[in-house]
């Protein structure tokens, strides 16, 4: 029986030199960690698709410039027909000015002659007043139209 003991004491302690030189396994060899699970893709895909956009916000950005260059040329272009509008209007009024003194006293100097032709120089001075009425109402339209174009331009 001793041999018994004897050999149980051997198998134990062979067992547990196993057990240490085990546990020196798994510790020297760690267990690979897993990759990390992720949405999102390659860096590649995504300098890729940087690098798109930034494509298109250059494009973007042009054609805002070449609208803000096209538009500045159009403002331009209005202010430059509403001065000759308004200057047109001014001369307008000047000559209307002129022609209602020179009608007037024609009326004036016919009356005190007493002569038929007041009756002609009436229906000129009348023809006269509705061409200006009439140049008036259409640089008033062009006004008219040319004024919200401007206003607008102006507040870009």
């Amino acid at each position: 029986m001793n041999d018994l003991t004897e050999l149980e004491r051997r198998v134990s302690a062979a067992l547990d030199r196993i057990a240490t030189h085990v546990d020196q396994l798994e510790r020297a060899q760690p267990a690979p960690e897993p990759e990390p699970e992720s949405d999102l893709p390659p860096a590649a895909e995504l300098m890729a698709d940087l690098e798109a956009e930034r494509a298109v916000t250059a494009q973007l950005e042009e054609r805002v410039r070449a609208i803000r260059d096209k538009q500045d040329n159009q403002v331009g272009i209005l202010q430059s027909d509403l001065s000759l509008a308004r200057d047109r209007i001014a001369q307008l009024e000047t000559e209307n000015a002129a022609l209602r003194d020179d009608a007037t006293a024609a009326v004036a100097k016919k009356d005190d002659s007493g002569g038929d032709d007041t009756e002609k120089l009436r229906e000129e001075l009348e023809t006269l007043r509705a061409e200006r009425k009439a140049e008036r109402a259409e640089l008033n339209a062009l006004l008219s139209a040319l004024k919200p174009i401007v206003e607008e331009t102006a507040n870009v």
